[in-house]
């Protein structure tokens, strides 16, 4: 069972993640503890850790504040992905489930071509992340997955808090699919070529939706 620390932190995190708390945003303790309705020790407690990981900052009799994202955060993430996403596909590439990937293959088709509304686009990017995960956790390195999930966290913050073209995020549709076909495949090369495609367009994506 977690405990009210975990559950306030988690709660926390996702109202940041999914651009509820915006960047810069002023944290009352008071407030929060009453809207979750727990005491002020485990919002506290939970901030703490939240600063520690770098999505709160906490200034000395100014308050606390939803941490900004800069530059070099934003291409700290991708430079993340683009060297490591790679590795991580070489070495989960036979473990990733085929069952599952046909399964998240039909849902990206039918976002294909589409104009899509607020709540399509959200699950899209849910649908995005999944893929993503999927394979991550085929690596089955403990500290791997550890750090990834951080870096898609952040990731998935930057996303929640820019807006992409509906045309960038057809394309970036169709490279998940293209992606999944060479895993089906069992064409790894294809698949790793393809993985550093799609990285390098998210990338340039972002930067011009800024």
């Amino acid at each position: 069972m977690k405990s009210l620390k975990e559950k306030v932190y988690e709660i926390l995190k996702e109202m940041i993640i999914s651009g509820k708390l915006k960047y810069n945003e002023r944290i009352e303790e008071d407030a929060l503890a009453t809207s979750l309705e727990v005491s002020r020790t485990p919002v506290r407690e939970a901030i703490n850790k939240l600063e520690q990981e770098g999505w709160i900052n906490i200034i000395p009799r100014r308050g606390m504040f939803v941490s900004n994202v800069s530059l070099k955060e934003i291409n700290d993430i991708f430079q993340v992905r683009l060297n490591l996403e790679p590795i991580i596909l070489q070495m989960g590439f036979s473990n990733i489930p085929l069952n599952e990937c046909q399964r998240l293959k039909r849902e990206f088709e039918s976002f294909l071509d589409k104009e899509l509304t607020k709540d399509e686009a959200k699950t899209l990017d849910e649908l995005d992340n999944t893929l993503h995960l999927l394979i991550l956790k085929s690596c089955n390195n403990n500290f791997i997955e550890k750090m990834m999930e951080n870096v898609y966290e952040h990731n998935m913050r930057l996303r929640n808090q820019s807006v992409q073209s509906n045309d960038r995020r057809n394309e970036a549709t169709k490279e998940h699919i293209n992606l999944i076909d060479s895993i089906l495949d069992g064409d790894l090369d294809k698949a790793l070529e393809l993985i550093k495609y799609h990285n390098i367009k998210a990338k340039e994506g972002f930067f011009n939706s800024l």
